[in-house]
């Protein structure tokens, strides 16, 4: 069987070695080349739509991400083509980031987790993994997820509603990108949101850019400078709104999920279903399985900063962000988007560090709450 594949994902020629495999930059993917094809492996480059796939053969489509407003459901649901994603495959590294996000508000405003309330939005599998992580640093969290809360499920039974996040010092969104329907979540930060929030509260999205309303963030940001943002994600990319990426305390360039880890945790999933969709030779026997990293954390001292410092060494938000915007104001921004793309994707997570200092009990508490390993 013939299968068209985004080249910059991983593992794909070891673990479909059997079947005829052609891997193409993502912009080369066109409908021409797809002609013959019976399956096609994207990530969220490739818009796919029957704009793409009319006129082919393709029974299958996989997208190695978590999101995949970059496809048209309603059309491949129509035209009987199968659909897998990577949902969860990411949710470690974007948990990651957003405590990477936690520790550079930590050092900035000099207090200690158990001093803050965090606010959740959206609590599937990246959600919840913060969630956790956030209740195992000793912050008082707030859960939103609407709807979950009206499915009846049990486990949502202490969520609350979005205006009950007005108290929180740090908000953080993980909802999947709706633009109609009950569920609608375009727009949903919006300046009304915006405005309710607590001074210096830092906000951080690392679901989609079009969550946040882009408009009403550079007014209300324009007005209220002890407002803090923190954003992953842009309505436009890979050519954000300059203004914005300005006003933002941190900016890169969709990179939270990236991760080596993450990465191949995404393809052996879309790849597993598609040798299941097919009845095809498992692939298992064809790989050898990633495995993972190890690296040493360094500690200098027992003082509480170290363990937010050691979060931001390993994973540099402010270094992308200073690089990300410098490019954005030179007006490359798409070149200076892909590169840190790019370079980010062979970053280790924080379970590939481990910590041999003999640090305190409450060091160790904080290290494992982030995500790094003990020993």
């Amino acid at each position: 069987m013939r299968i068209v594949a985004d080249k910059n994902i991983p593992l794909l020629s070891t673990l479909l070695c059997e079947q005829e495999l052609v891997q193409v930059e993502a912009w080369e993917i066109e409908t021409d080349l797809l002609s013959s094809a019976d399956a096609l492996i994207v990530r969220s480059e490739t818009q796919v739509d029957s704009h793409l796939l009319r006129g082919s053969s393709i029974r299958f489509v996989a997208t190695a991400t978590s999101g995949v407003d970059h496809i048209d459901l309603p059309w491949l649901l129509d035209a009987g083509v199968a659909l897998s994603s990577a949902a969860g495959a990411n949710a470690t590294a974007v948990a990651d980031y957003v405590m990477a996000a936690l520790c550079w508000n930590l050092l900035r405003t000099g207090k200690r987790p158990e001093e803050l309330c965090c606010g959740i939005v959206g609590v599937g599998h990246v959600g919840a993994e913060v969630y956790r992580r956030f209740r195992a640093l000793g912050c008082t969290v707030l859960a939103c997820d609407p709807p979950r809360l009206k499915s009846g499920d049990p486990l949502a039974s202490e969520f609350v509603d979005l205006a009950a996040l007005a108290t929180c010092d740090l908000v953080s969104f993980h909802v999947p990108l709706y633009t109609s329907g009950n569920s609608r979540t375009a727009g949903l930060i919006d300046a009304e949101f915006l405005r309710c929030l607590p001074s210096d509260c830092l906000l951080v999205n690392t679901s989609r850019g079009g969550v946040l309303n882009e408009e009403d963030a550079v007014r209300v940001l324009g007005m209220r400078k002890d407002m803090h943002l923190v954003l992953d994600v842009f309505e436009g990319e890979p050519y954000p709104d300059p203004t914005l990426v300005h006003l933002a305390d941190l900016a890169t360039p969709h990179i939270a999920g990236y991760s080596k880890l993450a990465k191949h945790l995404a393809a052996k999933k879309v790849v597993k279903d598609l040798i299941g969709f097919f009845d095809l030779d498992d692939p298992e026997r064809n790989m050898t399985h990633h495995l993972s990293e190890r690296r040493h954390l360094e500690l200098l001292t027992d003082e509480l900063d170290e363990v937010w410092k050691a979060a931001l060494t390993t994973l540099d938000l402010s270094s992308i962000s200073d690089t990300f915007k410098r490019g954005v104001q030179r007006g490359e921004a798409g070149t200076v988007f892909r590169a840190l793309r790019k370079e980010c994707s062979s970053r280790l997570e924080y379970s590939e560090w481990f910590s041999l200092s003999q640090s305190s009990e409450q060091l160790n508490t904080y290290l494992a709450g982030l995500g790094f390993a003990l020993n």
